[in-house]
C-alpha cells in the first residue's frame, strides 16, 4: 500500500492502495501515526463524516461512495485535552462509474416495445426509472419494458440506492423514429359486403388518397376508413398522402365468398299458417325485413322502420303468416339495413281448390316397413299414408284391415307438401287375435285416381311379451371383418334365449318349422362363431329375430324382425379434416366429434383396390341422405378426395358414408361412420 505523507509523522493509507474505486465499493482508510490518543473526525469529501473516540490510527475505517467523482478525504485530530488542534492529514480518492444501462435497441420506432436493463447497481431490485418522456417508474427491478408513443430523442435515467433521485443517475440516450408507413385492417378474414375497418399508420398526413383495388374510384379520406368489398377474391389496398408524390403504401387483402342466405321452414304454406324464416350467418344484431305483403310488423320484438330503410326491424329469425294466397318475395338486409345487399326467398301461399291430383303416395307401418311383429293386445302399431298432391284440396279414403273397411279419413292437403295420415291410436289396429293380419287402403277422393296400394302385414304373437333388441340397430350395415354382437333386453319369464337368421322375411314372420334357431349361452347376447358369420350372405339384407323360452322350453316372447347387411369392404373411406363453415378446424374426437357449429364441412378421401368406371359416395345424417357424389374413371388404389357439408342440429348425430359399386342393383363396397355432438 502507498500513502500520502501529510506531516513528518503521519500517513493516510487507502484500500485499494491506488485511491481509485467504483461507485458502491466499500473503500478502506488507515491512519498511520505515532501521536497520542484523541478525538478524530474523518471527513469523506461527499458531505459525510465519521467521529472516532479512540485512536484514529492503526485501524481501518470504511466508506461507500454513491456518486462518481474526485473526493478530498482528511482526518482532523484533537489533543487528548481537546484544546489544541493537531495538523490535518489529506488524501484524494477517485470514484469511477461502472454502472450501465443497456437497451434492446437504441433506435426503436414509435410503438415498439423496448427492454432496458441496468447492471452493477447496488439495489437492483429497487430502481427509479425516468424514461425521458414524462413517464417515471418507481421501485422497479433492474429490467423493465417501455413503449414510446412519439418520435424524438429521449434520455433515460436510472437511479440507484433504493431509487434515490438525489444521487447521480446512470443515463442512456436513444432516438425514437416514426413508425413505417403501413396499412392494417380488421377483421382478419372479411367476407363479401362485410365492413372492413382500414387504418393508415405512420403517414405524415391525415388526408389520404385510398384505392381499395376492387374497381371503386379513388377517394380521399382520413387515416381511418371503412369499406365494403362486393366480390370475393384477393385485392391490393394502396394509400398515399394526398397531394404528394410519395410512394404509396400497399396491403393485400383476401375477401371470402358470401356465406349469408335465407332459410325458410317451408316453401309452400296455407293462408294464416305461420312460416319461419332465418337469416343465416347475418352479421348484425338486427335484420331489416320485407315480407312482400305490405305488413307493418311481425314477429316478437319487431318494429316498423321508415324512410330510406323502410321495412321491419327484427332478429335473425322471424315468424310470419300471410293472409292471402299468392307468391311472395321475402327480402332481408343485414345490419338493420345498413348493408345495401338484398337476400331474397320466394314462398308460395296456397288457397283451397277442388282440382287436386295425386303425385306421390306410399303406405307403411309406423316402423317404416311393410311388416311388423307385435305382442298380443299391443297398442304399439299404426299404419301411415304419406302423399304429395298437385293442387290444394280435400282427400278422402278409408283403411282396410283383413279385407274389411276399418277407418275413414277426410283431410285437407296442400300442393307441394308431404301429407301424413295415420290410423287412429284409440282404438288402435286389432291386436287381440294371434296370427297374420293385413292392411291396405282405398282413396275415394279424388275419384279419378285409380291407385292400387300394396298390402301391409303385421303378425300378432300369441303372448303379450315382446323382446326389445339393443344391437345392432335395425337396418345396420356391418363390415365383413367386424363380427357383430347381437344383444337384447330380458323378457318376463324368459330362462333361455335363441336367435335365428334368414335370407327371407317369411320364415321368421310365419315361424316356419324348418327355421334353424341357435342357442344363446350368454342369455342376453349372441356373438356368432366364424362358421355362422360366414353363412350370412354378403351385400344382401339378412333378417334376424330373438325368442325367449321358459324353463319348460315353451316360447314366452319374441322380438320384432330386424334387418342387417354384411358388406365386403372393398373401398376405404377416410376422414382427414373437419371444419366449421368459416374454415376453422374442429378437433376429431375418438368417440364423438364435438362442436357448436350447426353445419360442418368434412374433408375426406376414398380408395378402391381395383379400376372401375365409376363409384358413388352417399352421405347420410341420421338416416337422411344429405349428399351423393359421383367419382368417374377410378384407378386402382388412387386416393380421390371429397368434401361435403352435413347438418349438426341434433344433440347427437350419426353421419354415415356409403360407397356403392356401379351395378344393378348397387352394391355397398365401403362404409364408415362419424358421430357428431352439438354442444
Amino acid at each position: 500500500m502507498i500513502g500520502l505523507m501529510i506531516t513528518l509523522n503521519a500517513t493516510i493509507t487507502t484500500n485499494p492502495s491506488s485511491g481509485t474505486a467504483y461507485v458502491g465499493y466499500n473503500m478502506g482508510f488507515l491512519m498511520d501515526c505515532e501521536e497520542e490518543d484523541g478525538v478524530c473526525y474523518w471527513y469523506w469529501g461527499d458531505g459525510l463524516s465519521l467521529k472516532i473516540y479512540q485512536r484514529a490510527w492503526d485501524y481501518w475505517y470504511y466508506h461507500v461512495y454513491k456518486n462518481p467523482g474526485i473526493y478530498l478525504v482528511h482526518l482532523h485530530r484533537f489533543s487528548q485535552l481537546f484544546v489544541s488542534c493537531l495538523p490535518h492529514e489529506y488524501v484524494n480518492v477517485t470514484i469511477l462509474e461502472n454502472r450501465q444501462i443497456s437497451a434492446s435497441t437504441t433506435l426503436p420506432q414509435v410503438g415498439q416495445l423496448v427492454t432496458f436493463t441496468v447492471t452493477n447497481f447496488n439495489t437492483p431490485k429497487d430502481v427509479t426509472w425516468d424514461m425521458g418522456d414524462g413517464t417515471i417508474y418507481t421501485q422497479k427491478p433492474s429490467t423493465i419494458a417501455h413503449t414510446y408513443t412519439k418520435a424524438g430523442s429521449y434520455t433515460v435515467r436510472a437511479f440507484d440506492w433504493g431509487g434515490d433521485t438525489t444521487t447521480t443517475p446512470v443515463t442512456l440516450t436513444l432516438t425514437v423514429a416514426p413508425p413505417p408507413r403501413s396499412i392494417s385492417y380488421t377483421p382478419v378474414l372479411p367476407r363479401v359486403d362485410q365492413p372492413v375497418d382500414i387504418q393508415a399508420q405512420g403517414f405524415k398526413s391525415d388526408t389520404i388518397d385510398w384505392n381499395f383495388g376492387d374497381g371503386s374510384p379513388v377517394q380521399t379520406y382520413s387515416a381511418f376508413v371503412s369499406h365494403r368489398f362486393q366480390n370475393p377474391g384477393m385485392f391490393t389496398i394502396t394509400a398515399v398522402e394526398h397531394g404528394t408524390s410519395a410512394t404509396p403504401a400497399s396491403k393485400a387483402i383476401t375477401i371470402l365468398p358470401e356465406n349469408r342466405s335465407l332459410s325458410l321452414s317451408v316453401l309452400e304454406a296455407k293462408v294464416d299458417e305461420p312460416i319461419t324464416v332465418t337469416a343465416v350467418n347475418f352479421r348484425g344484431p338486427l335484420v331489416l325485413w320485407d315480407f312482400g305483403d305490405g305488413s307493418i310488423a311481425s314477429g316478437p320484438g319487431a318494429v316498423a322502420s321508415f324512410g330510406r330503410r323502410s321495412g321491419i326491424s327484427g332478429p335473425a329469425t322471424m315468424t310470419h303468416a300471410y293472409k292471402l294466397p299468392g307468391n311472395f318475395t321475402i327480402t332481408a338486409r343485414d345490419e338493420n339495413g345498413a348493408s345495401e345487399k338484398k337476400f331474397q326467398a320466394v314462398v308460395k301461399i296456397l288457397g283451397i281448390s277442388d282440382q287436386v291430383n295425386l303425385e306421390i303416395a306410399e303406405i307403411t307401418l309406423d316402423n317404416g316397413k311393410y311388416y311388423k311383429v307385435i305382442p298380443k293386445n299391443s297398442k304399439n302399431i299404426r299404419a301411415q299414408l304419406r302423399m304429395k298432391m298437385r293442387g290444394t284440396g280435400i282427400v278422402s279414403g278409408y283403411w282396410i284391415v283383413d279385407n274389411q273397411p276399418y277407418q275413414f279419413f277426410n283431410e285437407t292437403v296442400y300442393q307441394g307438401q308431404i301429407k301424413t295420415i295415420l290410423t287412429q291410436e284409440i282404438p288402435g289396429l286389432p291386436a287381440f287375435d294371434p296370427g297374420m293380419h293385413t292392411i291396405s287402403m282405398q282413396l275415394t277422393r279424388p275419384e279419378n285416381e285409380p291407385v292400387v296400394f300394396p298390402i301391409l302385414r303385421y303378425y300378432v304373437l300369441p303372448y303379450e311379451n315382446l323382446i326389445v333388441t339393443l344391437s345392432p340397430k335395425d337396418g345396420a350395415v356391418i363390415k365383413e371383418d367386424e363380427i357383430a354382437k347381437f344383444a337384447w333386453e330380458s323378457a318376463l319369464g324368459g330362462s333361455f334365449y335363441q336367435v335365428a337368421f334368414a335370407n327371407s322375411i317369411f320364415p321368421l314372420l310365419f315361424n316356419e318349422e324348418k327355421q334353424k334357431w341357435l342357442d344363446c349361452p350368454e342369455r342376453f347376447s349372441f356373438t356368432p362363431d366364424a362358421e355362422t358369420w360366414r353363412a350370412i350372405r354378403r351385400n344382401q339384407w339378412t333378417y334376424w329375430k330373438v325368442r325367449a323360452m321358459d324353463s319348460g322350453r315353451s316360447i314366452v316372447a319374441e322380438s320384432d324382425i330386424q334387418e342387417l347387411k354384411v358388406i365386403v369392404q372393398g373401398a376405404k373411406v377416410g376422414i382427414e379434416k373437419i371444419t366449421d363453415m368459416d374454415g376453422k378446424n374442429i378437433a376429431i374426437g375418438s368417440g364423438f366429434t364435438a362442436t357448436r357449429s350447426e353445419q360442418v364441412l368434412i374433408y375426406g378421401y376414398i380408395t378402391y383396390p381395383a379400376a372401375a368406371e365409376y363409384i358413388i359416395l352417399q352421405v347420410y345424417a341420421n338416416d337422411k341422405k344429405v349428399n351423393q357424389l359421383l367419382f368417374r374413371d377410378i384407378k386402382k388404389d388412387k386416393k380421390r378426395s371429397f368434401e361435403t357439408s352435413v347438418p349438426n342440429f341434433e344433440k347427437e348425430s350419426q353421419i354415415v358414408f356409403q360407397v356403392l359399386k356401379s351395378s344393378s342393383p348397387s352394391v355397398i363396397i365401403g362404409y364408415e361412420e362419424l358421430k357428431l355432438k352439438h354442444e
